[in-house]
């Protein structure tokens, strides 16, 4: 049961409380469509980065959740399960190992990400990838930490 009273209706509870303030409630919703749909992330990198998320988040619906249009893609449950111990993964590139460092430094600690780490991303991501990635981590985080510390009901809306 959520912390807060949100409006009552059908929809599940993650939606209904976007309609509580809807200008921020918009806000979020623009920025799930950009993260899912709308930035030339590789989809590899991105989903890495989401599951990385969704595991410190202890999101269950995102831990759970699986697009079926990225299996052409190889992104099946090894690569879920890659995710969780990364580092010695060895179906993880380069790139998506990265991502999810990078995920990881940002919601655990932000102050190591330091110029040498800059370095590393600028040589294996373009600027607007980076700005993409840390978007994306920035929303995954707030999104997953918000329904968690609501006790907002969670039904996946993407």
């Amino acid at each position: 049961m959520a912390r807060i009273d949100i409006p009552a209706g059908d929809d599940p509870e993650s939606i209904r409380l976007l309609g509580l303030q809807p200008s921020m409630g918009n806000a979020m919703a623009v920025l799930a469509d950009a993260i899912y749909s709308k930035s030339s992330l590789n989809v590899r990198v991105r989903e890495a980065i989401r599951m990385r998320v969704a595991q410190i988040n202890q999101c269950q619906i995102c831990l759970q959740f699986r697009f079926p249009e990225l299996l052409s893609a190889g992104i099946d449950e090894e690569f879920y399960e890659a995710v969780t111990n990364w580092q010695q993964s060895e179906i993880l590139n380069v790139s998506e190992k990265l991502g999810i460092e990078y995920a990881e430094l940002f919601i655990q600690d932000h102050l190591r990400i330091d110029d040498a780490f800059f370095t590393k991303l600028k040589n294996k991501f373009s600027e607007i990838e980076i700005f993409e990635m840390t978007t994306t981590i920035a929303g995954l985080l707030a999104s997953g930490r918000l329904m968690q510390v609501l006790q907002i009901e969670q039904s996946c809306a993407i």
